[in-house]
């Protein structure tokens, strides 16, 4: 008997889910983040120990060499997570990978079209028709992921030292992010304390990766609940960015719009009252989608097989 494996591989987790021929979840593992573009191995091993995981929950005897695997990936659209894949000795009886993105948006609406948002550790836009994606956004850390948690978090700390330069003046906000990343703000930013300040968030940050950011995201989005204006200002510019892809690319007539990520509950009454439209939180899980694609991949080898 197969049995199929959907997984969402992003910057923090790498989830999957484990499910019988019907389609019925009956495992799910979690492991660390995976970027099958930046370090294919190393999310590669991520994703079979989550797959390991899964198997395990599912207390059944389940041999890899019938498993199908559906791997919606950071990354996984790209030429050369495609060639690795390509090239990778797998341990499983077939794995079909996309983008995380891609696999979301199977799942967000059942297959059927429909616009989605990403505000996880990274960002992305979809527009899914036809079973088609067309992706906005979604650049990585340096280069974009505007709304994500990862840009909260290094956006805070743009914050923090400005504040050493006496730009902003916002003790609140200053604290709470100099608490969270363990520097001592017992006492206030004064001139003696200038340069041992900045240092320490220079060291602290300087090997950092976009999940490190990504950490501070719950901290700001506390500040913002709580009425904070530093944490309203980040907030609301990454509401401005998500109403703006969607506007001037005409995506937000006539298609469903969903949301999924960490952030996405906090972002989503938001933009659904500046877009004056329905803003749908994502309700399945994207391993769902990438087990959907997954059989629909199966099936396109198993039509080609037959007329052949």
């Amino acid at each position: 008997m197969d049995y199929f494996i959907g997984i969402d591989a992003g910057g923090t987790h790498s989830r999957a889910s484990l499910y019988d021929n019907e389609g019925n979840s009956i495992g799910t593992g979690k492991a660390g983040g995976a970027n099958v573009f930046s370090d294919f191995a190393a999310a590669m091993q991520q994703i079979d120990l989550a797959i390991d995981l899964a198997i395990n929950a599912s207390n059944i005897p389940i041999d890899k060499k019938a498993l199908i695997v559906g791997a919606g990936c950071a990354g996984g659209q790209t030429n050369q997570a495609q060639l690795s894949l390509a090239t990778w000795a797998s341990p499983y009886k077939h794995v079909f990978m996309t983008s995380d993105l891609h696999a979301s948006c199977a799942a967000a609406n059942n297959g059927q079209d429909c616009v989605i948002l990403i505000t996880g550790t990274g960002s992305s836009i979809a527009h899914y028709q036809n079973a088609q994606v067309t992706q906005y956004g979604g650049h990585g850390f340096i280069h974009g992921d505007e709304a994500s948690g990862a840009w909260l978090g290094l956006s805070a700390i743009q914050l923090l030292l400005k504040s050493n330069d006496n730009l902003i003046n916002d003790q609140q906000f200053c604290k709470a992010i100099s608490h969270a990343i363990g520097l001592n703000n017992e006492k206030t930013f004064m001139n003696n304390e200038h340069n041992a300040n900045v240092d320490y968030i220079l060291n602290h940050f300087k090997s950092k990766l976009a999940s490190d950011y990504a950490q501070l995201a719950p901290c700001i989005i506390n500040l913002q609940r709580a009425g904070n204006s530093s944490a309203n200002t980040l907030v609301s510019q990454g509401v401005d960015y998500l109403y703006s892809v969607l506007t001037l690319n005409s995506l937000h007539y006539g298609l469903p719009i969903f949301m999924t990520g960490g952030i996405a509950k906090s972002y989503q009454p938001l933009l659904e009252k500046k877009l004056g439209r329905a803003v749908q939180l994502m309700q399945r899980p994207a391993q769902d989608g990438a087990m959907l694609l997954a059989k629909s991949k199966l099936s396109e080898i198993a039509k080609t097989t037959n007329t052949r």
